[in-house]
């Protein structure tokens, strides 16, 4: 981690001015540092349950526009028997030779079998296999889903960022509202007792 990064952000003077008028219109208890601390707490939250998990290591196979990291398993099934490849190094390793995902079906069933739909994989860490083409598939909806440049990347963190500062400010408004209501309710039962015991004094 860089100096950089843990220095204290200077925040736009506008973004400044709105979170200010925005608490002082609300009657907000909160300062702009504890609004601003809460938003990030709740951006870093959201951002981290949407990052895939971290590759183990770079090593592996590349199988067209999907990866298999080394360690991982491949199965495929013939009759009534189950036949096994790993993922060792850069290689596919199967019964003792490198082969292609296609070379693992051509040893195994000959002509006529699609690896994509044959092969089953349990990627490292996983716990249960999958087949390769639903391996295939989720790995281009995540590049569809991702951003393509840094620049929609810090365009999709700064949206964000806004959406959790927003978020927290509702969380704000809210709890100020209930405040204002719990006082409202002590000032009318205050002003009861009030009436009444006017009420004792005209009466005495």
């Amino acid at each position: 981690m860089g100096s950089d990064a843990l220095a204290s952000p200077q925040l736009p003077p506008a973004l400044l001015r709105d979170l200010a008028d925005h608490l002082q219109l609300t009657g907000s208890n909160h300062s702009a540092m504890q609004a601003v601390t809460n938003a990030v707490r709740a951006w870093i939250a959201v951002d981290q349950a949407h990052q895939p998990p971290l590759a183990a290591t770079s090593r592996g196979y590349q199988w067209k526009t999907l990866f298999l990291p080394d360690a991982t398993e491949l199965r495929m099934s013939c009759g009534d028997n189950n036949f096994y490849a790993r993922v060792i190094g850069d290689h596919i390793m199967y019964e003792g030779r490198s082969v292609s995902p296609r070379g693992m079906t051509l040893a195994v069933a000959g002509e006529g079998r699609n690896a994509w739909r044959d092969l089953w994989l349990k990627l490292p860490g996983e716990r249960y296999w999958k087949q390769a083409i639903c391996c295939r598939n989720e790995h281009q909806r995540s590049l569809r889903q991702a951003p393509e440049s840094p620049v929609q990347a810090m365009a999709a963190a700064a949206t964000a960022m806004s959406d959790a500062l927003k978020t927290a400010l509702v969380l704000v408004e809210h709890a100020n509202l209930q405040s204002a209501k719990k006082l409202e309710r002590r000032a009318h039962q205050q002003r009861r007792k009030s009436d009444i015991a006017d009420d004792d004094c005209a009466f005495g």
